[in-house]
């Protein structure tokens, strides 16, 4: 093959013009033997090529200056580079071979059969890179054909999740509003049927109970119109006092001198067998329970506070005011800011005096006085800040009713006030400090009115005592244990005052405690 290529190579140089020739032999002198069979071999390529691209010998027509074309062959004009004459004789390697556009008159139609384009020859890698290509478009056109078709159904489905899940949630809020439509009528019939019934025994508990709370009120306004409540409200309510503590009633040193003289030991350590100086009693009554705590020796008692006062500000809770003082336990202390039950125990309301500061209250404004003198004496009354002051409180809060006033009970009337939790300070003819709190709004302990806890204070020795804030602020601490926990469905509440328990006095016990009958 390489032989015949070289033969049909030096034939097709011969042919060619000498300068052309010279130059094509002097490019080919600087290849190497491999490039020049490459070269030979492409030039016997296209001069075959060129071969197949025209026919075989023409036959000069001198009349018509055009090939003669066997049939099914294509009509060809014949040019030459200088005026062609008949009788001259043609040198094949002059002539210049360019089909002809136009058909013979004189041929018939037939013998002249449609041109056909001539195929030129397509290099084998180049034919593979086409198809390649062609692979690869189709490939991506497919791809993305498939990808169209991936995002009409995703949208499609989406449409259909949508579409259900509208339909499910139309279904699920019609259940819910229909729900509290029902609710709300037989929550509204059942106030009804409290409020307006035949009991008016559960009326005037129950609306005096919710008028009580911070933001239950509403539940009364929705049935009874305010005339009706302030009836209701004025004949189940505690009657104040006109006399505030007779001091010299209670002997603060009584406990000391009964327990020098003729404590039973045996009754003493029952009642306090850790000798903390605290007796735990358990409460309970018909519609509730809750704790009393016997704190033997009255110096113990004081108001913990809050440093600074601000109606936006915070309090601590009770456990927190504890430990700021250094305390044993406690219970809530005064009244404060409490808008709809929302209140953060940052501003008390009414008087606050502790360890003898005056910090909440004007000293000619007159006051719900509960506290405890210099004298460890507990005073219950109304009276102005400085008269306070001037007979020698010492701690104090506001709120109210007062319970027993010098060994007599309060008045009341009907229900003595509604059942809700209840924080209450008591002191007994020994000087012992009475703390009781009573739990609410609970299953288990629905709560006690006014007259619930005259009965218990009574019934441990109470000569004076009065009511402290209540509700959700009603709690109990000792030595870290939340004996009574507070009614709110948050964290533990937080205010600006507590009476707190503060530690036991060098001496032990024995200096402190009495004997019980």
């Amino acid at each position: 093959m390489e032989s015949d290529n070289l033969a049909k190579f030096r034939k097709i140089v011969a042919e060619l013009p000498a300068e052309k020739r010279e130059e094509l032999l002097g490019r080919m002198k600087g290849m190497s033997r491999e490039e020049a069979m490459k070269v030979v071999d492409r030039m016997v390529e296209i001069s075959e090529q060129r071969k197949i691209e025209i026919t075989a010998t023409k036959k000069v027509l001198a009349t018509s200056g055009r090939v003669s074309e066997e049939s099914g062959r294509v009509d060809y004009e014949v040019r030459e580079p200088r005026t062609w004459t008949e009788n001259r004789p043609h040198d094949d390697k002059k002539l210049e071979i360019v089909r002809n556009p136009q058909v013979r008159k004189n041929a018939p139609q037939a013998s002249r059969p449609a041109q056909r384009p001539i195929k030129k020859a397509e290099p084998a890698v180049a034919r593979a890179g086409r198809d390649q290509v062609a692979r690869q478009i189709e490939q991506r056109e497919r791809e993305q054909a498939e990808a169209q078709i991936r995002r009409e159904k995703n949208i499609a489905l989406a449409k259909k999740a949508g579409k259900f899940t509208l339909k499910c949630f139309g279904r699920l809020l019609g259940t819910v509003v229909a729900t509290l439509v029902i609710v709300l009528a037989g929550f509204y019939t059942f106030l009804g049927i409290i409020m307006k019934g035949p009991s008016a025994h559960l009326r005037d508990q129950f609306v005096p109970s919710v008028m009580e709370s911070s933001a239950g009120g509403i539940l009364a306004k929705m049935i009874l119109s305010d005339e009706e409540i302030d009836s209701i409200m004025n004949s189940n309510t505690t009657h104040e006092f006109d006399e505030i503590t007779n001091t010299t009633l209670v002997n603060s040193m009584a406990a000391q001198q009964n327990a020098n003289a003729n404590a039973d030991a045996a009754v003493v350590n029952e009642l306090d067998p850790d000798g903390d100086g605290i007796e735990v009693h358990d409460i309970s009554g018909p519609m509730y329970h809750g704790k009393m705590l016997v704190i033997y020796d009255p110096s113990r008692i004081m108001v913990a506070t809050i440093d600074n006062y601000n109606h936006n500000g915070a309090g601590l809770t009770l456990k927190e005011l504890i430990e700021k003082y250094g305390g044993v336990g406690g219970i809530n202390g005064g009244q404060y800011e409490d808008t709809n039950g929302m209140g953060i125990g940052g501003w008390p309301e009414g008087i606050v005096i502790s360890e003898g500061q005056l910090r909440m209250g004007n000293p000619g404004s007159t006051y719900e006085v509960y506290g405890m003198t210099n004298d460890n004496v507990l005073v219950v009354g109304r009276m102005t800040a400085q008269y306070a002051l001037d007979i020698g409180v010492r701690d104090a809060v506001s709120f109210g009713p007062e319970l027993i006033v010098n060994g007599v009970a309060a008045n009341y009337s009907g229900c003595g006030g509604g059942l809700n939790p209840r924080s209450a300070i008591g002191q007994r003819e020994d000087g012992a400090i009475l703390l009781l709190v009573i739990e609410g709004r609970k299953t288990s302990s629905m709560g006690a009115t006014m007259a619930d806890l005259i009965d218990i204070m009574l019934e441990y020795g109470a000569v004076n005592a009065a009511n402290l804030d209540g509700g959700m602020s009603s709690a109990m601490w000792l030595n870290d244990e939340e004996l009574v926990s507070s009614s709110s469905i948050r964290v533990s509440r937080q205010m600006p005052t507590a009476f707190i328990i503060l530690p036991q006095k060098e001496g032990g016990a024995a200096d402190q405690q009495v004997s019980v009958n």
